[in-house]
């Protein structure tokens, strides 16, 4: 940590002890019943977290829709929406959901209960998955999925706004299980630690799931062609991305044995408008590279991305795959 950060997290540190304050104040109020809860008339299974982004929730959401749709269940997926444009029903996640799923019914409501309500009312749905909804205990739900990144399972244990956290750990107390996800990443004896952590902070023997995220294939934008992973070996490649967690994507495309040339990073959900997009594609003419993208990027891109090659993941399990029933299905 640099000193400039540390000064900057002693200046914020107030402000994250007043926010420690009023959340633990509030999910007190739940525990006791003192605030209500409103309940949907189907079951509803929430994927949330501890800290902010780039834990790995969209490909857990993408798992438990599969999954559901493969039990014979109809699902919806309700979300806030965040990084939503004005005026779209979806945002990038929604829009990968929709991609992958067509005809997946799903509403996006910063008021999770109204919109849960409009979900269930279409009369094609017999469960929700709640998009980042930990947090959200104004909507009841019937199982609580939190996902931990195995490599920095708490970040630097801050609470908002001087560090990534957005309640204290144990908040994990209430989850029904744990997801420890991109655990690929890290030996064996650090996911054991990240799994004792977690079990400490829950204060009990909770479920934990061990995942990783792994690239299938690659997709190609403007088309229904679908290549190997293969393709990418040896090829010089410009990135771009609008993601919690580039570095994660340079690395997939790097151990896949692309030669990165550039990495064009923006802040996630950023809308690549079309002008930005046709210089990176022009830099990557000039430089005889690829162009290739998250799929998450993918759904916001048009035509000036044609032909741009879709690094498609999912999540993978380092150990036995959770029966239905196990994450409320």
């Amino acid at each position: 940590m640099s000193v400039g950060t540390g000064v900057l997290r002693a200046g914020l540190w107030p402000l994250s002890l007043l926010y420690g304050l009023v959340t633990e104040r509030r999910n007190a109020a739940y525990d006791r019943g003192a605030a209500a809860t409103h309940r949907l008339d189907v079951p509803v299974v929430s994927v949330g977290n501890l800290t902010v982004g780039g834990t790995g929730k969209t490909p857990l959401v993408v798992w438990l829709v599969e999954r559901a749709l493969a039990a014979g269940r109809r699902p919806g997926v309700l979300a806030r929406g965040y990084g939503r444009a004005k005026g779209a029903a979806l945002n990038d996640e929604g829009m990968l959901l929709a991609g992958r799923f067509p005809g997946l019914p799903q509403v996006q409501d910063p008021d999770r209960v109204a919109g849960g309500r409009r979900l269930i009312d279409r009369g094609d749905v017999d469960v929700v998955i709640l998009d980042d909804g930990f947090q959200h205990r104004r909507l009841a739900r019937d199982t609580d999925l939190v996902c931990v990144d195995a490599g920095a399972p708490f970040a630097n244990g801050l609470l908002l706004p001087a560090g990534d956290m957005r309640e204290r750990t144990r908040g994990l107390a209430r989850a029904s299980a744990v997801v420890l996800t991109r655990a690929g990443a890290v030996g064996d004896a650090e996911r054991r630690s990240s799994i004792a952590r977690v079990r400490a902070a829950a204060g009990r023997d909770l479920p934990v799931f061990v995942t990783d995220h792994r690239p299938f294939d690659l997709g190609v934008i403007g088309s229904p062609e679908i290549r190997p992973l293969s393709e990418l070996s040896g090829q010089r490649v410009h990135l771009l991305s609008a993601i919690a967690k580039p570095a994660a994507f340079e690395s997939m495309a790097r151990v896949l044995g692309a030669e990165i040339v550039a990495h064009h990073v923006r802040r996630d959900h950023h809308v690549h408008a079309p002008a930005e997009v046709a210089r990176v594609r022009a830099r990557a003419d000039a430089d005889r590279a690829l162009l290739v993208v998250t799929e998450k990027d993918a759904v916001k891109l048009g035509s000036e991305a044609e032909g741009a090659l879709v690094l498609r993941i999912g999540l993978a399990f380092l150990g036995p795959e959770p029966q239905p029933a196990e994450v409320g299905l």
